[in-house]
């Protein structure tokens, strides 16, 4: 197991929980660095950290979500000795999905899920940006609200671009159908404004897990994430202290 799929933002003796953060295309383990100053100190934070960024730039980008699939939860299996708890935004979402699948098939008895941001596995959206031109990636980026700040410096877009197209392909070419139910709890997390995710879309992650699956939404679109950080950190705390509280957002 490559030691850079994990970066260990806090790990401490005797955690009572380990909470493992999954990045959305083009982001890195960093997105998630600061979490650990709102969270308790004895939940660890670890964040996976995918080919082709930060300290992985030399790597080949993944082009398949299984493969990202496979390293990560060949990595986190060192990580269970603690109670594990997944979160992941958009293609994150997908990804801790089929971590999630892949650890419990090994035996791991995996404490939550939270899905941001995504469509259910079995309602992918698919599409072909990944093959198309720059500006057509770039643009995509902008209307979702993402760091379209880091594309305007043309340098830093040579470097970035080729990550970002990899990352779409990713997605853009995943789907699982029909879906395998987790024995895990489910939570789906949304921006209010989120045009990526319809209702039905979300509802759809029903099919995804065996337990209940709770519904919660923020103020905010595609990224409500970045500004709403405190609030989810404070919602998943609830729903783990409380996992048999249902929202009164979900329901069927």
């Amino acid at each position: 197991m490559s030691p850079h799929w994990i970066r260990p933002w806090r790990l401490t003796p005797m955690p009572r929980l380990r909470l493992a953060c999954f990045p959305h295309a083009g982001g890195s383990a960093s997105f998630f660095r600061h979490w650990s100053d709102h969270l308790p100190a004895d939940i660890d934070l670890i964040a996976l950290q995918y080919p082709g960024r930060e300290e992985r730039f030399n790597q080949t980008p993944a082009t398949r979500l299984a493969d990202l699939a496979d390293g990560a939860a060949d990595a986190l299996r060192e990580f269970a000795d603690t109670p594990l708890v997944l979160f992941g935004h958009s293609l994150g979402a997908a990804l801790a999905y089929e971590t999630a699948l892949r650890l419990e098939s090994a035996g791991v008895a995996l404490r939550h899920l939270f899905v941001s941001a995504h469509p259910a596995p079995h309602r992918q959206r698919g599409g072909a940006l990944h093959r198309g031109d720059e500006a057509a990636l770039l643009a995509d980026i902008q209307r979702q609200g993402g760091a379209s700040e880091l594309l305007e410096d043309a340098k830093l877009r040579a470097l970035f671009l080729p990550i970002l197209r990899a990352d779409y392909q990713v997605i853009e070419t995943y789907q699982r159908v029909p879906p395998i139910a987790l024995d895990c709890s489910l939570d789906v997390l949304l921006g209010e404004r989120d045009e990526e995710v319809s209702r039905a879309e979300a509802h759809a992650w029903e099919d995804a897990s065996r337990q209940p699956v709770a519904l919660r939404r923020f103020p905010g679109g595609h990224f409500y994430l970045t500004e709403m950080r405190d609030a989810v950190i404070e919602h998943l705390l609830h729903r783990l202290a409380h996992p048999s509280h249902r929202s009164r957002e979900i329901a069927r």
